[in-house]
């Protein structure tokens, strides 16, 4: 059995559709009758439909129960935080999160899920998402493809569209920049984070973003694992945006509902977009890899439901993991044919949104 929590939601329901092959699916949320309209008309009917509550120990026990693998696509993630993990490992299931990262443990990632009853050997996969996850999967894919590890390498990722915003996803998206999860403006060089090295780029133009953007500079404590594990020389990672509207809201009002609002607004009329671009560049010249779907939770979704795969198939150690470090990179780009377009190439040129510094003196 596969349990699929907020498995009606814009995450979960299209994670629980590619899981509907397996034989066993259960699809829980806090409205039991939404998630059996859902496994009928989307599901024919193939599944068991939850009422179940993240925030209430026991109903979230009862749903855990049975089941070998618990997916978590609920949220926001800063709210449950452990909170569905610890219920699959108390009932003996192995845990994967859409979102989620280590800071909600107690422990590393890679070690021991714990000591207590019902959790020794378990498996734990977070960040099996978008952003984070295939952030962390894409540039290991890029640098053990075709440049190695280090040797000067450079990393430049722009992630961003138009997109609807969930609930769940603005309040996530507003503690971005909170509780040490990130650094706005700063860069990793030289084996460390570089405070204030980067500034804003608003109206410019760049390859597979359909017009002018705002490209804001953010290095996530994803980016700056992944560019260390890699040993890069150096990483510049943006959050791309199309129009000022969400960021105005983020930076004003700070309520997740203002934000899902400003986000309908700039999508009003227009065609749904989300970009994630990836330039690799050292001695061997530079290498892009660009992925371009109209629905950025799709992506997010296609991710958890090959993770959820991976660890049923006994293919992730027991442990507590990070889906870039454990997942093939390679295989999970191809899962996402249905929901993506992959484009890699060597033809594009290096992008560098860094102004130039002069001498002083120098014309």
């Amino acid at each position: 059995m596969i349990g699929v929590l907020g498995g009606y939601g814009a995450v979960g329901g299209t994670a629980a559709r590619l899981l509907a092959g397996h034989p066993g699916l259960r699809v829980g949320g806090r409205d039991g009758a939404a998630a059996r309209r859902f496994v009928d008309a989307e599901l024919g009917g193939h599944g068991e439909a939850w009422q179940v509550d993240a925030l209430d120990a026991a109903e979230l026990a009862r749903f855990c129960a049975g089941c070998r693998v618990v997916v978590n696509c609920a949220g926001p993630s800063y709210l449950l935080r452990d909170r569905v993990a610890r219920a699959a490992f108390a009932a003996g299931a192995d845990y994967v999160d859409a979102a989620g990262d280590a800071a909600a443990f107690d422990r590393p990632p890679g070690t021991s899920t714990g000591t207590g009853a019902g959790t020794q050997g378990r498996t734990a996969v977070l960040s099996a998402g978008m952003l984070p996850g295939l952030t962390g999967l894409v540039p290991r894919h890029l640098a053990s493809a075709e440049h190695g590890r280090g040797s000067g390498l450079r990393l430049d990722v722009y992630t961003g569209g138009l997109d609807r915003l969930t609930p769940a996803a603005a309040g996530d998206f507003l503690l971005a920049g909170k509780e040490e999860r990130g650094a706005a403006l700063a860069a990793w060089r030289d084996g460390a984070r570089v405070a204030r090295a980067l500034t804003p780029v608003h109206d410019v133009q760049l390859p597979y973003f359909p017009g002018p953007v705002t490209a804001y500079p953010y290095l996530s404590a994803e980016a700056e694992r992944v560019a260390g594990e890699l040993g890069l020389a150096e990483a510049r990672w943006y959050n791309v945006i199309t129009g000022d509207g969400v960021l105005a809201a983020a930076s004003t009002a700070g309520q997740a509902a203002d934000l899902t609002r400003a986000a309908e607004l700039e999508l009003a009329g227009r065609t749904p977009y989300y970009v994630l671009l990836f330039q690799l560049s050292g001695p061997h010249g530079t290498r892009t890899l660009a992925l371009r779907t109209l629905d950025s939770y799709a992506l997010t979704a296609a991710v958890a439901a090959h993770a959820a795969m991976a660890v049923l198939r006994g293919e992730v150690a027991a442990g507590l993991h990070h889906a870039d470090a454990v997942l093939d990179p390679a295989r999970v780009l191809a899962d996402l044919e249905p929901v993506a377009k992959i484009e890699i190439t060597e033809a594009v040129a290096p992008i560098d949104l860094v102004a130039p510094v002069f001498e002083e003196g120098a014309l």
